[in-house]
C-alpha cells in the first residue's frame, strides 16, 4: 500500500517586481472619517498571528498595521501593538518550512526563547487583537487577569496588555477613545469546532452570539467613531481544510484484493455478532479498487454502535474490546474533509484504512479519528452558522452605517484562485501565497491583501481616499 502524501515542491513563489497601479493625480483623503486615532478590536487574525504563533515579524505584517500605515497618509496617528520581541513568539507552536527527506514540510522552529506574557506591558496600545478571542470575551471582565487563567477564564495574550486585570476588552477600546475602529471577530466562535472536527470545542448558540455581538456595537457606536466591520470567511475554504487529500489511499491490484478479504472476514464478524442478537446481516458496502481510494473513518453514527459498545464495555478480553471499536468505520464521502492535523506517518502505516494489531493475525480496519476530519453533517453546521453570524454582522453594519468588509466572500474567490497587482493568490498550502504554515492565519502577503480589502470598503463608505498596499512588497510563505 503506498498514500499519496502531501508533496510541497520547492514552487517558486514567482517573487515578481510588481507594483501596484498608480493613478496621476491621486490625492489621499480621510473623507467623512477621522482616522487619527485608529483602535482595532478583534482575534488573531487582528493580532497577526501565523505559522502556529504570534512572533515578531509576523506581528509587525499584521494586517492592522498594515492598514494603520496607509491610514498616516489621510491624517492617521500612532498605531501602537502590544510588541512581541522574540521571533520565536509568546506560546511554543511557531512553524517553519523545511526540507525532511527530501520533501518540503512545516517543522517546529528554533527562532530563539519565548517571550514571557507576565507581567503585562506598561502602556496602552491600539491593536486590540487577541488570539483564541471569541466574541463574548471581549466583554468579559477578568479576561486579562493572570488568576484566572488556571480555570481557563483568562487569555495569556490579553493578560500581556490589558490596562487593569479585570478590565474587558470593550473598555479598554472604549478608554482609548477612538476617532475610528476595526471589529473584526466571530471566526472563533466557530473555527474550534470545525478544526477539531467537531470533537474539541462548541459552537456559539445563534442567540447568544447576536447578543454579544450586538453589545459590542452598541458600546462602539456610543464613542460616536465610525468604523468598519468584517464577516466570517467560509473556514472550509481555508489551506488547512483542503491539503491532505481524502482519497489517497492509493494502493494496487493486490492490495485491493487483500483489503477486500479483510474488509469480508470482518463483515463475518460483524454478522456473527448480529446473529446471536437477531438482528439481519449487515455490509460496509465498501469495495477497494486498484488507484485512488477514500479513506476509512470513524463512524460516531454506526448503525450497531450502541450494541458493539456494550459488548466492549463487558468483554474482559482487551482484544475483543479493541475489536469492537474499530469494526464501526465507513468510508469517505468525496465532498468531507481532512483537516492539516492528520497524521500523515500514521496514514502511511494505515491508519484510514487497515493497519496490523499485535496479537491478530489479520490487520484491523482503523477508521481515521474523528477529531482529524469534518464530515458531511459538521460541515452543513459549520456552514449554516457562519451564514446565519454573518447576517448579524451584515444587519449590525447596516444599523450603524459603518463599512463592511465581505470576507467570506472574498475568501471564496481566493480558493478558486484571483489576480492582484499581477500577482496569482489562492488557498493552496504554502504555494498560494495567502496562509501561513498554520493553513488558518494569513501569510504576509495574505495580511497585505486583507489590508486592501479593508481599504476598499473604508474608501467606499466614508468617501475616502486611501491608496491600497503593494502587496509584492510582501511574500507569501518564507522558504529555507
Amino acid at each position: 500500500m503506498k498514500n499519496k502524501y502531501i508533496f510541497l515542491a520547492a514552487i517558486a513563489l514567482g517573487l515578481l517586481s510588481c507594483k501596484p497601479e498608480i493613478n496621476d493625480g491621486f490625492e489621499p483623503s480621510a473623507g467623512k472619517a477621522d482616522f487619527s486615532n485608529y483602535v482595532a478590536l478583534g482575534n488573531s487574525l487582528t493580532a497577526g498571528y501565523a505559522d502556529g504563533a504570534l512572533y515578531r515579524r509576523a506581528q509587525e505584517q499584521s494586517w492592522t498595521n498594515l492598514l494603520a500605515t496607509q491610514f498616516k497618509e489621510v491624517g492617521g496617528g500612532e498605531f501602537v501593538q502590544p510588541a512581541v520581541m522574540s521571533e520565536q513568539g509568546i506560546l511554543p507552536g511557531k512553524l517553519k518550512l523545511a526540507v525532511v527527506n527530501g520533501s518540503l514540510a512545516p517543522v517546529p522552529a528554533e527562532d530563539g526563547d519565548l517571550e514571557a506574557f507576565f507581567p503585562p506591558l506598561n502602556y496602552t496600545v491600539n491593536n486590540l487583537g487577541v488570539p483564541g478571542a471569541k466574541v463574548s470575551h471581549l466583554l468579559a471582565p477578568g479576561y486579562g487577569n493572570i488568576e484566572n487563567l488556571a480555570a481557563g477564564l483568562a487569555n495569556p495574550y490579553y493578560i500581556r496588555f490589558a490596562t487593569t486585570p479585570n478590565t474587558t476588552v470593550i473598555e479598554q477600546a472604549l478608554a482609548m477613545n477612538p476617532t475610528f475602529f476595526s471589529l473584526w471577530i466571530g471566526n472563533n466562535d466557530v473555527l474550534g469546532y470545525a478544526s477539531s472536527g467537531g470533537a474539541g470545542d462548541f459552537i456559539t448558540p445563534l442567540a447568544d452570539f447576536t447578543n454579544y455581538y450586538g453589545a459590542l456595537a452598541q458600546t462602539l457606536a456610543s464613542t460616536g467613531a465610525k468604523g468598519v466591520l468584517a464577516n466570517i470567511p467560509e473556514i472550509t475554504s481555508a489551506a488547512y481544510f483542503n491539503t491532505v487529500p481524502n482519497n489517497a489511499l492509493e494502493i494496487d491490484a493486490t492490495t485491493a484484493a487483500q483489503m477486500n478479504l479483510g474488509l469480508s472476514f470482518i463483515e463475518g464478524q460483524m454478522n456473527a455478532i448480529l446473529s446471536q442478537a437477531g438482528l439481519p446481516e449487515f455490509s460496509y458496502n465498501i469495495e477497494f479498487k486498484p488507484g485512488a481510494n477514500l479513506f476509512l473513518i470513524e463512524d460516531n453514527n454506526f448503525i450497531y454502535g450502541d450494541l458493539l459498545d456494550a459488548i466492549a464495555d463487558t468483554t474482559t478480553d482487551p482484544l475483543n474490546k479493541l475489536l469492537m471499536q474499530r469494526v464501526q468505520f465507513r468510508q469517505m464521502t468525496a465532498s468531507e474533509l481532512l483537516t492539516l492535523r492528520t497524521p500523515q506517518d500514521s496514514l502511511a502505516m494505515g491508519m484510514g484504512s487497515f493497519m496490523a494489531v499485535d496479537g491478530i493475525a489479520l490487520p484491523l480496519p482503523f477508521g481515521i479519528p474523528n477529531k482529524y476530519v469534518l464530515d458531511a453533517d459538521e460541515m452543513h453546521l459549520v456552514a449554516t452558522t457562519i451564514n446565519s453570524y454573518n447576517t448579524v454582522i451584515k444587519n449590525t453594519a447596516e444599523q450603524y452605517d459603518w463599512a463592511l468588509v465581505d470576507v467570506n466572500s472574498i475568501f471564496n474567490e481566493v480558493k478558486d484562485g484571483i489576480t492582484v497587482d499581477g500577482i496569482n493568490l489562492n488557498a493552496d498550502f504554502v504555494s498560494g501565497g495567502v496562509f501561513s504554515l498554520d493553513g488558518i492565519h494569513l501569510s504576509p502577503r495574505g495580511n497585505a491583501m486583507v489590508s486592501n480589502y479593508f481599504i476598499q470598503a473604508i474608501n467606499k463608505k466614508y468617501n475616502s481616499a486611501i491608496s491600497t498596499v503593494n502587496i509584492s512588497a510582501y511574500n507569501g510563505v518564507e522558504f529555507p
